[in-house]
């Protein structure tokens, strides 16, 4: 069975924070950021689309590119919009309906990374690759579908 259901949803942290596409921009290597909602449909949709190995796809509805990074994975790595699908892996979190999403195919450099906040203390704020922490419920994400 998969965690989350294929079709078009909402990634939020706790406080109503969403993964955002800003601007909905289609250029390659738009970073993804973290914002309340915005009002502009579709910078903060993405397409989920499970695929038949367990892993999954996300796509912003709005720009049309996928999450993911460039190259290798590595901790630290800016996440951005990118043209090509990127596979990832939902594990569940320690609270209910919420998973971690996790680079396949770890660990790297000893670590399984997951999706969380950058580093890097700007706004609006910045994902990245990060060490994964399960038992970090701050670190988990809720997916909501949108109908």
């Amino acid at each position: 069975m998969t965690p989350v259901p294929n079709g078009t949803c909402v990634i939020t942290r706790p406080g109503e924070q969403m993964l955002t596409m800003e601007g909905g921009a289609s250029e390659p290597k738009t970073p993804v950021v973290l914002l309340p909602p915005t009002g502009s449909p579709g910078e903060q949709e993405w397409q989920l689309e499970n695929l038949s190995n367990g892993n999954c796809t996300m796509r912003n509805i709005e720009s049309g590119t996928y999450l993911s990074f460039d190259a290798d994975p590595e901790a630290n790595k800016p996440i951005a919009g990118f043209p090509d699908p990127r596979e990832w892996v939902l594990y569940p979190g320690a609270m209910p309906n919420t998973f971690h999403i996790v680079v396949p195919g770890g660990p790297v450099d000893g670590y399984e990374l997951a999706l969380d906040l950058s580093l890097l203390r700007i706004f609006p704020p910045r994902l990245a690759l990060r060490p994964l922490n399960v038992g970090e419920a701050r670190q988990a994400w809720m997916f909501r579908s949108v109908e």
